[in-house]
């Protein structure tokens, strides 16, 4: 398993930034994808000395507009009928959109910044904002802080995650070995209270 994972790892790092640009135009899309982990692999790879830190921040946030942009565009192009066919997707389904639809009619262009950690919301807010006719430019602004802080908070994750990885280990072996542990004495104590309570009978 880890040697499966170390050659996909390599897979995606050879990549390098493109693989990071079409990763986050995926996310901005809203298409069902992991961006949150890719982000995270990416700051991992950030503290082992693959990427800068801040490469990888500043194309992730580009990525991510651009999908984010396009999602805006497209849903003011074509209104409904384009919301109605997102709405059939897997994960993007007539809940979220409502759901987003009533949280930014309640609170305008703002939502588009906490909206971005919010699931659901995330996948569908650009297309909303975009049906709604919300205007360009606070679109701009409030989508590109909210993306700006989600992918830096997730890019920081994986580069503590990176930094920290030996310690993070060494704590999940001893923390497994106990909870074994744990879990096999209270396997014996389960038999050994049955057994002594089929003798008592």
């Amino acid at each position: 398993m880890l040697d499966w994972f170390g050659h996909l790892a390599e897979s995606v790092l050879a990549i390098g930034y493109p693989g990071i640009l079409i990763a986050l135009v995926v996310e901005g899309l809203g298409l069902p994808f992991p961006g949150d982990a890719v982000m995270a692999f990416y700051g991992i790879a950030a503290a082992k000395g693959n990427f800068p830190f801040l490469g990888v921040l500043i194309v992730s946030i580009i990525g991510y507009m651009i999908g984010a942009i396009a999602a805006f565009y497209l849903s003011r192009q074509f209104g409904s009928r384009l919301l109605d066919r997102i709405a059939q997707m897997p994960l993007l389904n007539q809940r979220s959109m409502r759901r987003t639809t009533d949280l930014m009619d309640r609170y305008g262009p703002l939502l588009l910044i906490p909206g971005r950690f919010l699931p659901g919301v995330r996948s569908v807010s650009s297309y909303v904002a975009g049906a709604l006719n919300m205007d360009l430019q606070p679109f701009l602004v409030y989508t590109g802080v909210g993306v700006s802080l989600w992918c830096a908070a997730w890019v920081a994750v994986g580069y503590w995650f990176g930094e920290n990885l030996d310690t993070v280990l060494h704590f999940a072996q001893h923390s497994l070995a106990y909870l074994t542990g744990a879990g096999l004495l209270a396997v014996f104590v389960v038999w050994l209270w049955k057994r002594q309570r089929s003798q008592a009978q």
